[in-house]
């Protein structure tokens, strides 16, 4: 490995690292709902959560896509935009700890607001990141790279978990100042990410790409569509997966509130997804390096399919569990739920930038994941599900029924190792 490899190797594994511990400090799978939980009991507003930060990160990445194309350097479209919403996320704490003890409304309206700010503005640098991480490292070094920086933040994330539940059932620490604690931690943590980000060395690349006019653009991606079958599937497979994200704010709720587990588990739940984010990281990496990315996106398919439906199993067993047995079990389901977030990243985009051409890739990416932008309905549609049947157990059928669906689909995939990258022929 070159210097400058090593380097770029060590700065992006950073970036990836204290990312993932600030996204354990404030999980939109366990912290955050549990927080919105204490301002409102209005599942449509629990389940924004994670609407927000899915459609804020997704949306933006098509049209951003075609504002950068042609880049031979990208290191200043991600620093940008990340050092601007890494700030915004600093403010959060403060001003829920000056707002949540006497307007509680205008909290959720100011929180909603910056963390959906956070992460639009993260989709429109991730583009250029992942741009970055599909020239700058092969196919093998970066599924390595995805492994460790995956496994490094989980082994951190674990100690999280701990920590949070201490936080949360401390009696020196009083609501509100346990979560903005969280929140702020989070923040600190988000910062340091780009701190480490800022030593990428990057190499230009030449594409001969460049911006295009918006009809134009959407004609190139129009005959993308058309002309790349496979890319086409693989888009669809993914978005059927992510709609197992109906149920995943509401696991959390339902352990709370159902099943009357006490605060301390939101820290073991915490604890439990980051591990199984460690453990499937390192075994998903061995599955990308010798499969390839196709495997690990039928692996992706079948946790979310597991995920809801062993929810539901457990709490059928309810009565034959005692209490606190039960909730060592439930945590197995942030155990899987941690290692699906491992498994997009690992499977499905890198899936895309194997099969991506270089002087489209960013169009690909862009596409691939503003189409999953449609999946940011699934834990609205998880939320209005509670609303009107108050059945959780109708709640995880239907969030294991796309999955399926997606599983299905998968069996015509092809594996771009073997098939190589398509040659488009020319839309004009």
């Amino acid at each position: 490995m070159r210097p400058v490899d090593r380097r770029n190797f060590l700065a992006i594994a950073g970036d990836f690292v204290f990312f993932g511990i600030g996204v354990s400090f404030a999980s939109q799978t366990t912290v955050l709902p549990s927080f919105i939980a204490t301002l409102t009991s209005s599942t449509l507003l629990i389940g924004l959560v994670s609407t927000l930060a899915n459609g804020g990160w997704l949306l933006p990445q098509l049209f951003a896509a075609n504002a950068t194309a042609g880049k031979a350097r990208r290191k200043a479209a991600v620093l940008v935009p990340a050092v601007m919403n890494r700030a915004v996320f600093l403010a959060i704490g403060p001003l829920m700890l000056l707002l949540v003890p006497n307007r509680p409304a205008a909290a959720l309206a100011v929180f909603f607001s910056l963390y959906g700010l956070f992460y639009l503005l993260d989709g429109v640098a991730s583009v250029s990141w992942l741009d970055i991480l599909g020239k700058s490292l092969t196919p093998v070094l970066r599924a390595r790279l995805i492994s460790v920086g995956q496994a490094g933040s989980g082994v951190a994330g674990i100690a999280v978990g701990i920590l949070v539940g201490v936080i949360l059932a401390s009696d020196r620490l009083p609501y509100p100042t346990n979560y903005v604690l969280l929140i702020s931690l989070s923040g600190v943590m988000f910062a340091l990410s780009i701190g480490s980000l800022a030593f990428l060395r990057e190499e230009p690349e030449y594409t001969g790409a460049r911006p295009l006019p918006w009809p134009d653009f959407f004609r190139r991606l129009r005959h993308i569509l058309r002309e790349d079958r496979n890319f086409r599937r693989a888009v669809i497979v993914q978005i059927l997966f992510t709609l197992s994200g109906a149920a995943t704010p509401f696991y959390v709720i339902h352990g709370l509130e159902s099943l009357a587990f006490p605060g301390l588990s939101v820290g073991i739940f915490t604890s439990a997804q980051v591990a199984g984010g460690v453990v499937s990281a390192l075994f998903i990496g061995y599955i990308g390096e010798k499969r390839g990315t196709r495997a690990v996106m039928r692996l992706w398919g079948l946790m979310s399919f597991a995920t809801p439906l062993l929810a539901l199993a457990l709490t059928l067993a309810r009565p034959v569990f005692p209490a606190s047995a039960l909730m060592y079990a439930y945590a197995l389901v942030f155990v899987i739920v941690g290692a699906q977030g491992n498994s997009l990243m690992a499977g499905f985009l890198n899936y895309v930038l194997e099969s991506a051409p270089a002087s489209s890739r960013t169009v690909y990416i862009g596409f691939a994941n503003t189409a999953s932008g449609i999946s940011l309905v699934a834990p609205l549609i998880g939320g209005a599900i509670l609303s009107l049947s108050s059945s959780y157990a109708l709640l995880f059928v239907a969030a294991a029924v796309g999955p399926v669906a997606g599983l299905v689909l998968s069996l015509g995939l092809a594996e771009p190792r073997h098939h190589g990258v398509p040659t488009l022929p020319s839309s004009t």
